[in-house]
């Protein structure tokens, strides 16, 4: 929404855990529709693809693709394989995570960004690179991991959802 004002953000499939429980827990500060049936099909002029260019992970957003006039882009740091979509809008980079592309450009446009979404945006940005420890990690997730960070990333909070300490319940399963 920031880079498409107006937009509505829906979730094609499944996020990770610690996603959903920090998304849930501010559902009130991000509208985001839960499927394609919460949307007016008959008004989408562009569908944006972000971390996917599959088309097995859209489910019924797919359908959309083929719409006449439908405008289709494309965000995404997974390699491109046979058979991915194909957008009018493409910027598919070889970083460690599609948050980091989105980033720069919010930078890039010097669009405000306010600490719950610099937050949202650095545990987009820690879960995709192991929290900047995976091999894939660039230069660039760090650069926007400190752009979160100026703008009031509270480290805190994305500590909370990415650091899960084990149940009991797990502990005792460990032991068996």
């Amino acid at each position: 929404q920031k880079l498409y004002p107006g937009a509505t953000l829906v979730f094609s499939g499944m996020l990770s855990k610690n996603v959903e429980e920090f998304m849930a827990l501010h559902k009130d500060a991000f509208n985001i529709k839960k499927g394609i049936s919460e949307i007016p099909m008959e008004q989408v002029s562009r569908v944006v693809l972000v971390d996917t260019q599959k088309l097995s992970r859209l489910g019924k957003i797919a359908s959309l693709l083929n719409k006449p006039g439908v405008e289709v882009h494309i965000y995404d740091h997974h390699p491109r394989s046979e058979g991915d979509i194909r957008g009018d809008i493409e910027q598919i980079d070889m970083v460690g995570a599609t948050t980091t592309i989105l980033v720069e450009k919010i930078m890039e446009r010097n669009l405000p960004v306010n600490p719950l979404e610099a937050t949202l945006l650095a545990l987009g940005i820690y879960e995709d690179t192991g929290s900047l420890l995976f091999t894939s990690t660039t230069p660039r997730d760090a650069e926007a991991v400190a752009f979160t960070l100026s703008n009031g990333a509270n480290l805190s909070v994305v500590a909370d959802f990415l650091w899960r300490p084990l149940s009991e319940e797990q502990i005792d399963l460990d032991r068996k």
